[in-house]
């Protein structure tokens, strides 16, 4: 798959192919994880546009009812018509979860209003909400039209409506596999429109990791206020205490133990190995670095690591000593060896040169890019494929190391 970008974020231009393993290297502002939230999102609205189009019909008609409430409280007495308040008393207005059980209450609000009698301009109004609730429970959406709205939704929340480069209003994202195209989209004056050329997207899912320490907050976050990369990566690691115990990563030999998830205390530990009797940690007094391996060995634990699965990892580095950060690079080859599809940014020459090495040690030069993120202006950058040219990656990572020692 290749995702061409123009005017994202702080990227001027880039074009990426997602094959295998995808790594961008470059310096901090440079539009890096612009590309792994954009790949996340494209494949995120693909995934769930039908769980998506649901909860966008619910909360459009949970307004509809507290409309309907407010008219009612303001005109009719509850004390005189009980029947009334007892009826939105069983609505929770922030709690539907299929719009297929509110046709019963719309049945049962309109068979109130009949029996108790309500003045006629008020009745009128309720009807016609009712009407439209009606309308939007029956409407049916084209497939592509969901993908649209979904995707809207995704940037929406990943980028806070700012997904636009600063220098520019316009902007494009364009997926194409082989000779033909996925999908086009426009950034015009912040609203998004798209072309939908295919409705099967190259990835069936996709796993954005920012950082390690979702581990330790796992608990204190509220979805409705977060963006969907962290609520779908909680869920996933949630669920991987419900599978078996294999490991072929043999990440517990390199941490020395392994990582769970206690149900029954809503939070991840950590039992390490080689003591005389178990030895379990509270997550927050584990190490950073360990807590980088958790995440892929909870994630390999949960079933999600599949061929069809794009694995977006953000400087993974940043807590990682350079020994660690070699262990880290196998695990991440070894993966891509089975068949997963991993997009990494780095600015580790540690990291870059480890993947390099083991890429072409376990022959899949074919399948591994390397790219280079570069500003040429002020808030603009472009990423070019220095593949042939790995060396380049270095010259830029090691200046700040020869600045320390030739400088007088």
């Amino acid at each position: 798959m290749n995702l061409i970008l123009s005017n994202i974020g702080i990227i001027e231009s880039a074009e990426i192919e997602l094959n295998g393993l995808t790594v961008i290297a470059g310096n901090n502002d440079t539009g890096k994880s612009t590309v792994g939230k954009v790949a996340y999102s494209l494949t995120k609205a693909y995934q769930a546009f039908e769980v998506e189009s649901e909860k966008e019909k619910i909360r459009v008609i949970q307004r509809y009812f507290r409309d309907i409430y407010t008219l009612m409280r303001k005109n009719v007495s509850f004390i005189e018509k009980p029947n009334f308040r007892r009826f939105f008393h069983k609505i929770d207005f922030f709690g539907f979860s299929d719009s297929k059980n509110i046709n019963p209450l719309i049945k049962e609000g309109k068979e109130i209003i009949a029996a108790e009698g309500v003045e006629d301009e008020t009745n009128k109004k309720i009807k016609d909400i009712f009407d439209k609730i009606e309308l939007i429970l029956h409407r049916e959406e084209e497939t592509s039209d969901k993908i649209i709205n979904s995707l809207t939704r995704i940037i929406s929340s990943e980028f806070i409506d700012q997904i636009t480069n600063f220098s520019s209003s316009n902007a494009k994202i364009e997926v194409r596999e082989g000779q033909n195209q996925i999908i086009n989209v426009l950034v015009k004056e912040g609203s998004i429109s798209a072309d939908v050329k295919d409705k099967i997207f190259p990835f069936e899912s996709s796993i954005f990791i920012e950082t390690p320490l979702i581990l330790s907050y796992s608990n204190s976050f509220e979805f409705e206020d977060e963006t969907y990369h962290i609520e779908d990566l909680l869920k996933i690691l949630k669920k991987s205490f419900v599978y078996n115990e294999k490991e072929e990563l043999s990440i517990s030999n390199i941490i020395n133990g392994k990582f769970y998830f206690n149900e029954e205390e809503d939070n991840f530990e950590f039992k390490i190995k080689g003591y005389n009797k178990p030895l379990n940690l509270n997550i927050k007094n584990v190490a950073s670095g360990i807590k980088n391996f958790g995440l892929l060995q909870l994630l390999e634990r949960s079933g999600e690591f599949n061929k069809n699965l794009l694995l977006v990892i953000d400087e993974p580095e940043v807590h990682l000593h350079p020994d660690w950060q070699v262990e880290y690079a196998k695990v991440l080859v070894s993966l891509v060896k089975n068949g997963i599809k991993i997009l990494i940014v780095s600015h580790s020459p540690y990291m870059i040169e480890a993947l390099n090495k083991y890429s072409i040690k376990e022959g899949l030069e074919d399948k591994t890019k390397f790219y280079l993120a570069e500003k040429v202006g002020t808030g603009r950058a472009i990423i070019k494929d220095k593949t042939r040219d790995v060396d380049e990656i270095f010259e830029k990572l090691s200046k700040p190391f020869e600045k320390l020692i030739f400088e007088e």
